[in-house]
């Protein structure tokens, strides 16, 4: 009960922030409060949220550990429809890092296998399902990231490493998925932005996204 509060009071603070943010617009036109607060803060709690949110099948009844429907992209997908794009990456990268770290358990059995509800466990699929889901995560952050005011976009990609450089050393013990999210995250920035590697472009991924056209 107590981590679905803490989720619940995440998400409760920022949908407070933006109710707020939207009844005075005269403060929110600040380009401080625009460009940096909003995008930062926004972009910080839905990045603890999505860190937390895999794990709230601990708590939910029907649902086992590592359940097919938290682990995966599927918030982060459906959080594309709204025009917060800061809220929608802080989430989506927060997943990517509980996932990532997930891929790297002691061993494939038990509590470390992937749950279908209905259907049972995944068995040796679940490393592939962590991954692609991890993968799909980071991409739709990255992406809505790269289209984001230059600052803002600095500050909370840096964020993302902090973060990223804390949950694995320190809470996870664990420098294996530490590397592999930089390397990831290397190699699909890089791509984006090489002319050599025109047919593959993340913006390609999320087009037809409503963020596109959002700012925070």
């Amino acid at each position: 009960m107590k981590y679905w509060l803490q989720c619940l009071g995440l998400a409760a603070l920022l949908a407070l922030i933006n109710y707020y943010r939207l009844q005075f617009t005269a403060i929110d036109q600040l380009p401080v409060i625009k460009q940096l607060l909003i995008p930062v803060v926004n972009f910080t709690l839905a990045l603890i949220l999505g860190i937390r949110l895999p794990d709230i099948d601990l708590f939910t009844p029907g649902l086992k550990h590592r359940c097919a429907l938290t682990h995966s992209a599927l918030v982060p997908w459906l959080l594309t429809v709204i025009n917060y794009p800061f809220i929608l990456a802080g989430m989506a990268m927060g997943m990517a890092i509980h996932l990532l770290a997930d891929v790297f358990p002691k061993a494939w059995v038990g509590g470390a296998l992937v749950k279908m509800p209905l259907l049972g466990s995944l068995g040796i699929f679940s490393p592939f399902w962590l991954m692609v889901n991890c993968l799909f995560c980071l991409a739709i952050s990255l992406q809505t990231l790269v289209l984001q005011e230059a600052w803002s976009m600095t500050l909370t990609f840096a964020l993302s490493l902090l973060v990223m450089l804390w949950y694995f050393i320190r809470k996870e013990k664990s420098m294996p998925p530490l590397l592999t999210a930089l390397m990831i995250i290397g190699v699909l920035v890089w791509s984006h932005y090489s002319p050599d590697l025109s047919w593959f472009n993340l913006q390609s991924m999320t087009a037809n996204a409503s963020w596109h056209q959002g700012a925070s």
